[in-house]
C-alpha cells in the first residue's frame, strides 16, 4: 500500500502545490511532498492515541476548515472507514479541492477491526469507484495491494500477534521471527506461481480528479 501510494503522488504532487492530508498521522509520505505543501487535518477524539497525530488543524470529521476549491490535491490514507458520516465529508473534500485536482484515497478491504469503536466500513473496488463518482470525482485507477495469498497470510499474521503473547515483548519478537516472517516470505514466493483472479486482496489505493 505504501508503495503504490508513493507512486500515485509522484504522479500527482507538482512543484509548489498545496495538498490537504485528511487524517494525518506520523506524516509516512513526507518525502513525497519535499517539492510541495501538505497541511494536515484530524479529529481530535479517534480510535487513535493523540501521539500519533500530527494535524495542523483540529476539525469535526465532517467540515473542513478551509474555504472553496484552494487545495491542488487531496490525500486520505486508511481514514474513510472511520468516518462516521463518509457523504458529508466527501463533499467538503469536493468542495475544498481545484477542479481536476487530484484526490488519492486508501482504504482496507480484507483487515481485522481496528482503532475501535471508530471502524464503520469495507470497500470493494466497484464500491469505492460509485461512492467517489456520485460525490464528483472521476477515478483514474483503482488499484488492489497484495495477492489474494499475501493477503491471507497477512491476516493469519495479524491474528497470531493479536492473540498469542500480545503482552510480552520477548514472545512477539520470537513469534514473528519464527512465524510471521516465514509466513509472509512464503506467501510472497507462492503468489508468484499461484492463479489469482484478484478479488481478494488487503487495500485498495485509489486515484481521482475532481471532474465538478
Amino acid at each position: 500500500m505504501y508503495a503504490m501510494t508513493c507512486g500515485v503522488l509522484a504522479a500527482c504532487v507538482t512543484d509548489n502545490s498545496h495538498w490537504l492530508d485528511v487524517g494525518r498521522r506520523l506524516k509516512p509520505f513526507a518525502s513525497s511532498f519535499s517539492h510541495a505543501r501538505c497541511t494536515g487535518i484530524d479529529v481530535e477524539v479517534s480510535g487513535r492515541s493523540n501521539d500519533l497525530k500530527r494535524p495542523d488543524k483540529v476539525f469535526d470529521g465532517v467540515n473542513i476548515p478551509y474555504e472553496n476549491d484552494v487545495f491542488d490535491g487531496i490525500l486520505c490514507t486508511q481514514v474513510l472507514e472511520h468516518v462516521e458520516d463518509l457523504d458529508l465529508l466527501l463533499t467538503e473534500c469536493n468542495r475544498v479541492l481545484k477542479t481536476k485536482g487530484c484526490f488519492s484515497v486508501s482504504v482496507p478491504f480484507a483487515f481485522r477491526e481496528h482503532e475501535q469503536p471508530h471502524d464503520f466500513r469495507r470497500f470493494t473496488s466497484y464500491g469505492l469507484t460509485l461512492i467517489m463518482s456520485r460525490h464528483g470525482f472521476k477515478v483514474q485507477s483503482c488499484l488492489k495491494c497484495l495477492s489474494a495469498v499475501e493477503t491471507i497470510a497477512t491476516l493469519f499474521s495479524v491474528y497470531v500477534n493479536n492473540n498469542m503473547g500480545a503482552r510480552n515483548k520477548l514472545v512477539r519478537i520470537i513469534i514473528g521471527c519464527l512465524v510471521i516472517m516465514p509466513v509472509l516470505a512464503l506467501a510472497s514466493v507462492l503468489s508468484r506461481v499461484l492463479p489469482d483472479n484478484g478479488d481478494l486482496y488487503c487495500t485498495l489505493v485509489l486515484r481521482s480528479v475532481k471532474s465538478q
